[in-house]
């Protein structure tokens, strides 16, 4: 489907919208095309094509709303996904957080390549093969997906909103295990996307290094005992971590609720002064940028925490219609941890004794930030040197208690395309065998 088509798909369901009687509308529309391969026993045995399209009509009849999502554009669908979309509008209650984007200037990017470079592709996947066959010998892949995703998106409102957005990205995804005479490593995963294939598939986000800790992990021990310690959390720990806690801190239903223990430190500090967290989806931000946020508003840069000081909640249109506090202008995309002055080594020399931790296993956390569960594919550091792989070892802890104990942040950062982190050294958590 072309833009053009996008453009007037769009303008069909919102006057259909109109003349069904809804007095605000907005339509998301989005068309994905993916090139795929895949790998099967270490041999890659498919490739093939998919398309995806699917249209979100939202429907306002004064402040209740109807919303239908459907992957059928047909005429007559749309026709009738209209009605029912106002017919939902009718018999829901009236909500003083229903609202849609205002007006605002017309935009459009299109980033990344069009079509796939499908020879390129597949030499970097048998190039990343050989290389783990060559260097990691014991390792296994369960799976192994090398995609290219073109999506074409489209927003527009009763409010003369037109967004539109073309991003051609690729982006890889293994999952892994060793295996050898001592045994079996617990299961990994790694990757990124990326709007390009320049680098060797093994460089991307912090694969390579998980690849050798999972050959490094088939022979685990468990703790003897329990300690309060010390933590050095990797970036894909990191980016978990954060993400928690500004959705569990800032987002809509705990600012809604009131349940939200940093709900009125808007400008005071939250965590430690070394932090800063940023969501940066506009071009220039993260490699791949997001023009359009989930409430329809051109995305914008937006620091979150600046040195520890809370300068954004994470509320969007309707959060902040019920909060009359400010929605976040930047959605919720492009989550960038600022690096620190520390090397990754320095760090770890700082640690009496505690753990590397490159996987939490955990449910989500209590609203006052809570937090227990497993650590996977971790290690123990003692007096600075990191010492042996663990098996099960439950960790335990608070994520705002976290973020305030931070003693160090590494100066290099895994860049995963649209998200960035560092490796953090915190400290207070309970670590048990």
């Amino acid at each position: 489907m072309s833009t053009q088509n996008l453009q007037d798909t769009a303008q069909f369901v919102l006057e259909n919208l109109k003349k069904n009687g809804a007095s605000k509308a907005g339509v998301f529309l989005t068309q994905t095309t993916k090139y795929e391969l895949n790998v099967e026993r270490e041999d890659i045995t498919l490739y093939r094509t998919t398309e995806n399209t699917s249209v979100s009509m939202s429907a306002l009849v004064g402040t209740k709303r109807g919303v239908v999502r459907t992957n059928n554009l047909l005429p007559d669908a749309l026709l009738e996904n209209s009605k029912k979309a106002v017919s939902l509008a009718n018999v829901n209650k009236e909500d003083s957080g229903n609202d849609i984007s205002p007006s605002q200037d017309h935009k459009n990017i299109c980033v990344g390549d069009e079509e796939p470079d499908s020879e390129s592709m597949y030499k970097r996947l048998k190039e990343f093969l050989d290389y783990a066959k060559v260097s990691y010998p014991t390792l296994k892949f369960d799976s192994c997906i090398f995609s290219f995703d073109l999506e074409n998106q489209m927003y527009a409102n009763t409010n003369s909103v037109l967004l539109h957005q073309k991003i051609g990205s690729y982006s890889f995804s293994p999952m892994f295990f060793a295996k050898d005479k001592n045994g079996v490593s617990s299961f990994n995963s790694g990757g990124a996307t990326h709007l390009n294939l320049n680098t060797p598939l093994q460089n991307w986000g912090n694969l390579d290094e998980l690849m050798k800790q999972s050959c490094e992990q088939t022979k685990t021990e468990k703790l003897n005992d329990s300690f309060v310690g010390d933590v050095i959390l990797t970036p894909d720990v990191v980016l978990e971590l954060i993400y928690t806690a500004l959705n569990e801190f800032l987002g809509d239903m705990s600012m809604i609720t009131n349940s939200s223990i940093w709900k009125d430190k808007l400008n005071e500090q939250v965590v430690s002064t070394l932090l800063t967290v940023a969501l940066k989806p506009e071009m220039g931000g993260v490699e791949i940028p997001n023009l359009i946020t989930d409430d329809g508003f051109i995305a914008k840069n937006t620091t979150i925490i600046d040195k520890g000081i809370l300068k954004s909640f994470l509320l969007n249109l309707y959060g902040m219609l019920k909060t009359n506090k400010p929605r976040c202008p930047a959605g919720s995309y492009g989550l960038v941890i600022e690096p620190g002055t520390n090397s990754r080594s320095a760090l770890v020399k700082n640690v009496k004794r505690g753990i590397l931790l490159s996987r939490f296993s955990g449910g989500r956390p209590a609203p006052n930030g809570d937090f227990s569960g497993v650590a996977k594919n971790s290690y123990l550091i003692e007096n600075g040197v990191i010492t042996k792989p663990l098996s099960e070892t439950m960790v335990a802890g608070n994520t705002a208690k976290v973020l305030e104990s931070i003693l160090g942040i590494s100066s290099e950062t895994t860049n995963c395309g649209s998200m960035q982190a560092p490796w953090i050294h915190s400290t207070g958590i309970t670590i048990s065998g």
